[in-house]
């Protein structure tokens, strides 16, 4: 009977992957390659031929191979090496002369690239059984034995496995915190919810790293409780749940519930900095999206009659045709939202009245020269929102310091226009400044800090935006944000200091002075004061406080220095990773810093993949199968899978 003390093991979701590599086959003799497994009548009789001389041997599993190597190594024929083994070389040799090297068949790689060929194509893994498929791997490699589509799916999940460990152990290897994006989808296919968690570092060589560390489906209920236990869980499986700096999430109700119950956790663990002043970070392009929103609901006069006379257009054919021919079809029009329809009315506009005066149940729709005029205003309105959108949906990823500029630009163009000549914008701007006095109405704290550490803005930067904001209040909001940038910065000093004297401790143990120990044994003067009071060490640390507060801390000595230009181009991680000599400790908190994402456009770009993934088709995969394709698709991007240099230089 197994001890009271012995854990009782848990199916807790990350090993469940571990029984696919039980199922991998040990690698077969080297033999095979040179010899052809044939067919007998008797099933339990085997027989090899040797592809040189083409001889016929026993190939009974209780005889093994070693007599096959034997006539391998002695075959005359292998001598004469035959020229169809070979294949030339897609690079010639440094002499310009094509190489002609060896073929060696890989069953394992092909198994391999097969998997990849279904986790990136999103095929079902029934493909491998259809009979063109088959066909299609006979002629490209005679030696490639057909598989199941239960195997394929094994195959894929012991893939994910392998590259889930290399994942984990970059993770491990992360020199600075690591942030977090999460968000919850729900499968219209299988009505399942799902999470996405998502890791964000910059590495060693402070290069910005981004990976999907959970597509998991969710039990209920869907509460902040249990998705703070996912992530909990989670995070403690991939060994980073001491390494979090932040967590991006939108605006949605059990978020609230789900960080205070996960800060809670962190804080007793001693796993957070600043008590969690850094901690959540409200989803940028989620907030700009309800400001936008809110503002266009008031508007929805001039929008509505645009919108409803496209409609009315592309309703009919031979109208749309008729459209498309006044307009000499030059330009296609894209309808991905509302910004971008009311630009392209405005480039269609002659056409739209052109029409307006030649149909006569299109005239409803019709917009006057007034109303042109807004519609010109409008979208010059809008544009600052749609380029700052691009800019926090990016597909890259940009580092913080890049998005304080664009939410002040909001700020500043919704202040501006609210006090402008353009009555009809009124009430919509006032609804969307509404909304964002809600969400960034101090501009969010690690949005400016991380602007601070850009060095081309710095705090001048900071202090001149919040001037054109709020006047003479402005400085009450950069003393805030200064004064928590100057804790966080504390936070990696004590830090660094720990490490540093654990470090010289252990050395001084056994580096001690045996000429200071001789004078402590035999100087009768000192030891009668020590008996008394040995204030040594409290002087000590006096002279080290004193020095630090008369000396310039990283942080002040980095302000003092001047800006460089304004609207320069540079690589804010390379600035610091040049930088961390200088300010070794201020370097660390900016890699932290800087790596924070502003949208969970990470998260939600997998549920875009996960749609593809699980189809009405495909609606019967378990959600092991589902994470470790979608989670594999991430890790392969990562990898430059989908680059074409690095397909033509291979794995």
């Amino acid at each position: 009977m197994a001890s009271s003390n012995t854990p009782i093991p848990v199916d807790d979701g990350f090993n469940e992957y571990e029984s696919s590599l039980k199922h991998q086959k040990s690698t077969m003799s080297k033999v095979w390659d040179e010899m052809t497994k044939l067919e007998c009548e008797n099933k339990n009789e085997l027989k090899a031929q040797c592809n040189h001389c083409k001889t016929i041997f026993s190939a009974k599993s209780s005889s093994g191979t070693s007599h096959l190597r034997r006539h391998l190594n002695s075959c005359l024929k292998k001598v004469n090496k035959d020229i169809t083994q070979y294949t030339i070389a897609t690079k010639p040799s440094p002499e310009g002369v094509p190489s002609i090297k060896n073929y060696k068949f890989d069953a394992d790689e092909c198994r391999r690239a097969i998997s990849t060929f279904i986790m990136c194509g999103k095929h079902s893994f029934r493909t491998v059984e259809e009979p063109s498929f088959r066909y299609m791997m006979r002629i490209a490699s005679p030696n490639f034995k057909n598989i199941s589509r239960h195997t394929a799916a094994r195959d894929v999940l012991m893939y994910y496995a392998k590259e889930r460990d290399r994942v984990k152990e970059e993770l491990a290897k992360a020199p600075g915190l690591i942030c977090l994006t999460s968000d919850n989808w729900n499968s219209e296919h299988t009505n399942d919810e799902y999470i996405c968690i998502t890791a964000h570092w910059v590495d060693k060589d402070w290069k910005l790293q981004k990976r999907m560390i959970r597509f998991r489906a969710l039990f209920p209920p869907y509460d902040g409780l249990n998705i703070a236990d996912e992530l909990v869980l989670c995070l403690s499986q991939w060994g980073i749940d001491k390494k979090i700096f932040s967590i991006t999430l939108d605006n949605a109700s059990y978020n609230g519930v789900m960080v205070s119950c996960l800060k809670n956790r962190f804080r007793a663990n001693r796993a957070i900095l600043c008590d969690g002043a850094f901690f959540q970070v409200r989803c940028c392009a989620h907030i700009l999206n309800l400001i936008v929103k809110a503002g266009l609901e008031l508007a929805d006069d001039v929008v509505g009659k645009i919108r409803n006379g496209i409609r009315y257009i592309k309703k009919s054919g031979i109208r749309r045709k008729r459209f498309y021919d006044v307009a000499d079809k030059n330009v296609c029009v894209r309808w991905n939202s509302t910004y971008l329809m009311i630009k392209s009315s405005l480039y269609y506009k002659d056409v739209l009245d052109y029409w307006g005066q030649r149909d006569k149940d299109y005239q409803m729709f019709a917009l006057s020269n007034e109303e042109w005029r807004n519609v010109v205003i409008l979208c010059k309105f809008l544009k600052v929102f749609y380029d700052v959108t691009c800019i926090f949906s990016g597909s890259n990823y940009p580092t913080t310091n890049l998005y304080f500029r664009g939410v002040w630009k909001v700020h500043k163009v919704l202040l501006d226009t609210v006090k402008g000549p353009y009555s009809f914008l009124t009430p919509m701007v006032k609804q969307m400044q509404e909304k964002f006095n809600k969400y960034w109405a101090e501009y969010s704290l690690i949005l400016s800090c991380a602007a601070i550490l850009d060095p081309r803005y710095k705090l001048n930067y900071v202090q001149y935006c919040f001037n054109t904001i709020y006047g003479i209040h402005a400085s009450d909001f950069v003393e805030t944000i200064l004064c928590n940038l100057r804790l966080l910065f504390d936070e990696y000093v004590k830090k660094s200091k720990s490490t540093s004297s654990s470090l010289a401790e252990s050395s001084n143990v056994s580096n001690k002075n045996p000429v200071d120990s001789g004078l402590d044994e035999h100087n009768d003067n000192s030891a009668d004061f020590v008996g008394y009071f040995d204030e040594s060490n409290d002087y000590k640390r006096y002279l080290n406080e004193s020095s630090t507060r008369s000396e310039k801390s990283q942080l002040d000595i980095y302000l003092e220095e001047p800006e460089l230009k304004l609207n320069s181009q540079i690589d804010v991680l390379d600035y610091w990773s040049k930088s961390s000599v200088r300010y070794n400790e201020l370097s660390l908190l900016a890699r932290d810093l800087l790596a924070i994402p502003i949208s969970t456009v990470a998260s939600k770009s997998a549920f875009s993949m996960g749609k593809k993934v699980i189809t009405p088709l495909r609606s019967s995969l378990k959600p092991k199968t589902v994470q470790a394709v979608v989670c594999l698709d991430d890790w392969m991007r990562a990898k430059g899978f989908f680059n074409r240099n690095w397909l033509q230089k291979g794995r």
